[in-house]
């Protein structure tokens, strides 16, 4: 329950964020919305392989975590981080060098497509960045800080989406399909980087409790041995 609450309210705000995001896009006519619905499927495949680093990154820090082997948790830490970045970068630079032919499945107008590339080139090959905000949250939730994470995302990639549409977007000079795509990037680089602020003062506390349990430890092994083994 203290993973998943966290969790689940953070999807529920985030989608509805996204509902706003999408009703700007669907301002700028059916063309537009088209394209988009179809480079949204396209990332899609690309979130999908930034969540499967999310979901090892918790799986192994919570167990280093809980086994006591913190040393390891840094470690993971960096592996998931640039695995993750690699691996989505590659799609997505994939993803819209074929993206003519990925969203000609989608629809056969040429309209659409191109309106579909105009989102890949602003989203798509940025999603680097998402890979940052979200893999680091894992090694943060699998040392047990789950309502840390939450309140930073809802506030760097929610409440700044909806800042972005509700101002800048709103004046005439700015009010373009591109400055409604350009507000993810921005807020994967605000929400990025303080979690990676966040980690960073996480991972010296994680420090400290691992000096603490091995003086405890051997604290004890010296008072008697026996008793340090059970």
């Amino acid at each position: 329950m203290q993973v998943g609450i966290p969790a689940g309210i953070q999807g529920m705000l985030f989608s509805l964020a996204n509902v706003t995001v999408q009703s700007s896009v669907n301002s700028f006519g059916e063309v537009i919305m088209a394209g988009s619905s179809a480079a949204i499927s396209i990332e899609q495949f690309i979130y999908s392989n930034i969540n499967a680093f999310y979901q090892a990154n918790v799986a192994f820090t919570s167990q280093n975590y809980g086994a006591g082997d913190y040393r390891r948790i840094k470690k993971i830490a960096m592996i998931s981080v640039v695995t993750g970045v690699v691996t989505t970068e590659l799609l997505s630079v994939l993803a819209v060098y074929f993206g003519p032919q990925l969203l000609g499945i989608y629809s056969p107008s040429a309209e659409v497509v191109a309106a579909g590339m105009v989102r890949l080139r602003w989203i798509a090959l940025f999603y680097g960045l998402d890979a940052i905000m979200d893999v680091i949250v894992g090694s943060l939730r699998g040392v047990g800080y789950n309502i840390l994470p939450m309140l930073v995302t809802l506030m760097g990639a929610c409440a700044s989406r909806l800042i972005w549409l509700s101002t800048v977007f709103r004046l005439p000079a700015y009010h373009r399909i591109e400055m409604v795509y350009i507000v993810y990037p921005l807020s994967w680089v605000l929400t990025a980087t303080t979690h990676l602020i966040c980690y960073f003062f996480v991972s010296r506390k994680v420090d400290r409790e691992l000096r603490a349990h091995e003086a405890e430890l051997a604290a004890r092994m010296e008072e008697s041995p026996e008793e340090a083994d059970s």
